[in-house]
């Protein structure tokens, strides 16, 4: 599998070198059920599916509904696809999933600061209680994914699959026991598309249970 030349395709950061990851992708055979899953549960989506229900169901009206996940939208999913179109632009990370390991934790720390943003705003502006505890478990999240990566690489898209799953178990917990089935689902994806190894998945997961628990237990 060619990809774009990217700066610093060649850096390796701790014990795991970036071509493990590219090696084990360009090894992987076609898996198109294997992206199909992966492509519909990808981290936006997953964000903005259950930021849409938490807004449905605390705000007090519709209006005050769409303007939380407006707010969501513009800088816990736009602004970081928005730096990830530029660093691809400008080659500074390899493709459009960061398979480089080494590429990871700048990008992550930088959607951490809109990630912030979004934080502070849903806080002072007075959004509905469940929604600013989900997006600050949302900026956990994705510290505790940046420094990780300067050693070792998780899945991201296990990790907000299963933080979700997690929030939404404070919510309807019968729904979040069914919808948890998808976990190995999502992993699965993951792993056979070449994109991650199986303690990659499983750390993914993990991160996202743990931070997703502690993060609502304490705050909601």
């Amino acid at each position: 599998m060619s990809e774009p030349a990217g700066r610093g395709q060649g850096h390796t950061i701790g014990r795991v070198p970036d071509t493990d990851d590219l090696t084990r992708l360009a090894a992987a055979p076609p898996a198109r059920v294997a992206r199909l899953v992966a492509g519909a549960l990808t981290p936006a989506n997953v964000v903005l599916a259950l930021t849409a229900y938490l807004c449905a169901r605390h705000a007090s009206g519709t209006g005050e509904a769409v303007r939380w996940w407006l707010v969501v939208a513009v800088l816990v999913v736009a602004a970081p696809y928005a730096l990830l179109f530029w660093a691809l632009r400008t080659g500074r990370v390899g493709d459009r999933q960061v398979v480089r390991r080494s590429q990871r934790p700048w990008l992550l720390g930088l959607v951490a600061i809109c990630v912030a943003g979004a934080v502070v705003w849903l806080w002072l502006g007075g959004a509905p209680p469940a929604l600013a505890v989900t997006i600050t478990a949302v900026l956990t999240g994705v510290v505790v994914v940046a420094l990780l990566s300067v050693r070792w690489k998780v899945s991201a898209h296990t990790a907000t699959y299963a933080a979700a799953v997690t929030v939404l178990g404070f919510e309807q917990p019968a729904l979040a026991a069914v919808l948890a089935l998808g976990i190995p689902l999502v992993g699965w994806a993951r792993v056979r598309a070449g994109r991650h190894s199986l303690g990659q998945v499983l750390g993914g997961a993990a991160v996202g249970i743990l931070v997703a628990a502690v993060v609502v237990g304490a705050l909601d």
